[in-house]
């Protein structure tokens, strides 16, 4: 786990390659149904919802389908992360913007009081799944050139989902270093949980 731009991609295509295991993922975050192409950053706040419902549905059925074990690029709390913090603070927030303390105009407030509900299903399934959790900081600055959420955006990002991993219970391991510390610390991680 880990917001956008952390090494998830990039991790989880090494650790399926090494451990045999197969790697699942969802589909890109744009297209909404009904809608002609659109990408995320110019999505309405309802096709945001709908997106991220979407992913939600693709990764349950995605990782049923692998009962023996997987690798998951990201997990199915991460678009409600994403949902919520752009609901809230939008895509590119101040250094100073809060999910606890900004008002919420009531429109805001009932999206993100779905998106909520959303997040629920997604905590319960997590808990329920997940037996080994990592957790890739944002120790990376974005690359130059399009982006698209603030460096800020990653930090309330990876905060909020270790909160959420923390108030549920599930046990997550953080994870830093070069992507080669990063394999070595996930595979001990792994035989140490298969032990």
């Amino acid at each position: 786990m880990g917001a956008y731009g952390n090494g998830k991609t990039t991790l989880t295509t090494e650790l399926s390659r090494q451990l045999e295991l197969p790697r699942t993922h969802g589909s890109a975050m744009r297209d909404p149904a009904g809608g002609s192409g659109k990408s995320l950053e110019d999505c309405t706040d309802p096709e945001l919802i709908q997106l991220a419902v979407r992913r939600f549905t693709e990764r349950v059925v995605d990782e049923a389908r692998w009962s023996q074990g997987f690798v998951s690029d990201g997990s199915v709390l991460h678009e409600w992360v994403y949902t919520k913090v752009r609901l809230v603070l939008g895509r590119l927030p101040t250094a100073s913007a809060r999910l606890d303390v900004t008002p919420r105009p009531a429109v805001t407030a009932a999206y993100e009081e779905v998106t909520d509900q959303i997040g629920l299903l997604a905590q319960r399934y997590a808990c329920d799944t997940y037996d080994v959790v990592v957790h890739l900081p944002a120790d990376v600055p974005l690359p130059e050139g399009h982006r698209p959420i603030s460096e800020h955006f990653r930090r309330v990002s990876d905060q909020l989902l270790l909160e959420t991993l923390e108030a549920c219970g599930v046990p997550f391991h953080v994870v830093t270093g070069s992507v080669q510390e990063r394999v070595r610390r996930c595979r001990e991680l792994i035989e140490t949980w298969n032990a």
